[in-house]
């Protein structure tokens, strides 16, 4: 099996009460994908948590597989939102950065609506090597399964365009850094409306769409893993202060700072 690594993941209070395992993406599939998760679980131990989810423009692409078939569905949310998640059987989970969808499957969703929808249905762009991915699956150890999948995406990143990897280290300098959109067009010399049109093209978001869900998984992260105060949060994700972080905070979590913060403690759910 594979060793658990959670870089750069705020994970699930389920993950904690279920044999669930993070698996490094290997490095051809890096640029795309942010981290890989697995679980396998015997027929009779089905657990349903309830969980809230947080959108950053990524997607998930979780395969289903059992001794005689595999399925695969692609979960994408814009809004918080939380739903029963069933966790059961052998599951290979993708957990996609955002634009990946666009540039390796030419899938373009709605960002208006949480979608969770059969992966097959919007698929174009890598239809037949998807169905034969599929078909392979099938029989096989959880550790092939994984391996097979991230060498089926590696072949087609290797065969995909690079033209968008300007834009890709600007998305970096945004999520990760937490560089404001007026920063990033001035840092990289651009327009700000050139930086609109190109990142709404590249990752389906406008660039402070991206930007406050960068802010809000920082603060997320510093609420559940430090003591910092509220106040000290707020500065080092960028809000002018405590009351504009706990405004913004609460419009987009659907609850306040300290509310998530004590429901994180209390491990309930995520």
């Amino acid at each position: 099996m594979y060793t658990l690594s959670i870089n750069n993941i705020i994970p699930a209070a389920s993950f904690k009460r279920i044999d669930i395992a993070f698996v490094t993406p290997i490095n051809a599939i890096s640029r795309f994908v942010q981290c890989i998760w697995i679980i396998d679980r015997p027929k009779g131990s089905s657990t349903t948590p309830t969980e809230k989810f947080y959108p950053d423009a990524g997607a998930s692409l979780t395969f289903y597989i059992d001794h005689s078939a595999c399925k695969a569905k692609l979960f994408y949310h814009t809004k918080v939102c939380a739903m029963p998640w069933k966790l059961s059987g052998r599951q290979i989970s993708i957990r996609f950065k955002p634009g990946a969808l666009k540039h390796l499957f030419g899938i373009t969703l709605d960002d208006s609506k949480n979608q969770q929808i059969e992966f097959v249905e919007v698929l174009a762009k890598e239809r037949e090597s998807y169905l034969r991915l599929q078909e392979s699956l099938v029989g096989e150890s959880i550790d092939n399964q994984c391996s097979a999948v991230q060498n089926w995406l590696a072949h087609i990143i290797e065969n995909s365009d690079t033209r968008s990897q300007k834009w890709e280290h600007m998305l970096y300098q945004s999520v990760n850094l937490l560089v404001p959109p007026q920063s990033l067009a001035d840092q990289f010399g651009v327009s700000r409306r050139t930086l609109e049109r190109q990142f709404r093209a590249n990752f389906g978001f406008s660039p402070n769409k991206l930007h406050q869900f960068a802010q809000i998984r920082q603060a997320r992260s510093l609420l559940g893993s430090t003591s910092h105060q509220l106040s000290e949060v707020a500065l080092a994700c960028g809000y002018f202060d405590q009351a504009h972080f706990t405004h913004a905070f609460s419009t987009f979590a659907l609850e306040t700072p300290h509310q998530y913060r004590t429901r994180k403690l209390s491990q309930i759910y995520n």
